[in-house]
């Protein structure tokens, strides 16, 4: 049913309360963008479907692809490999971690790494992660966390991901190798971001 309103300029007069009323009721009733009414879809292709979204520094609609809205794409894997408390050791496999479905398809984006008490000397603690599935290192320059600070935000070398060997599925077991760690260092966390 279409909407019907009365205006001002094809009436010659000023609309009545009763015809107000009835023009409000009419673009209630009449609305077309009833989420119900929609078809329903089981899956999405980031790469070209699209949202509609409300533009508020323009005041327009506009539509944005699923792959450029991060919620959408992005998710993130904390792995937890070392207890605040205790010194990380250096060795292939400190902890493992396999791969939920929820991530399958994905692209490892980025990683870094957190301990809980600095190194204070010896080498700076040294990270790579490994797709022990897939038999290969994920990143190209690994994870570093300088002397005397706790994250590998701030270091001089950052790491950078191998953009060959950065997919992941279902069931991949993750190895996390500690490949040298700072005198005095405690705890090991280490953050990955995966997107499609």
């Amino acid at each position: 049913m279409a909407t019907t309103i009365t205006l001002r300029e094809t009436k010659g007069s000023p609309l009545t309360f009763e015809e107000m009323d009835s023009n409000l009721s009419s673009i209630k009733n009449n609305k077309e963008e009833i989420i119900s009414n929609l078809t329903s879809i089981t899956s999405v292709d980031s790469s070209s479907d699209k949202i509609a979204v409300y533009d508020a520094s323009e005041q327009t609609s506009r539509s944005i692809l699923l792959s450029n809205v991060n919620p959408f794409i992005e998710r993130s894997l904390i792995v937890k490999c070392v207890a605040d408390a205790i010194a990380p050791y250096t060795g292939n496999g400190i902890t493992h971690v396999t791969i939920p479905s929820s991530l399958n398809g994905k692209r490892l984006a980025s990683a870094n790494a957190h301990v809980y008490t600095v190194g204070s000397g010896g080498s700076i603690t040294n990270i790579q992660i490994h797709n022990l599935t897939d038999a290969v290192d994920m990143l190209s320059t690994p994870i570093t966390i300088d002397l005397n600070e706790k994250d590998s935000s701030t270091a001089a070398t950052q790491p950078v991901v191998n953009s060959s060997t950065n997919l992941i599925s279902t069931g991949d077991v993750i190895r996390i190798d500690v490949d040298a760690v700072a005198t005095n260092t405690l705890g090991l966390e280490i953050r990955m971001v995966f997107n499609a």
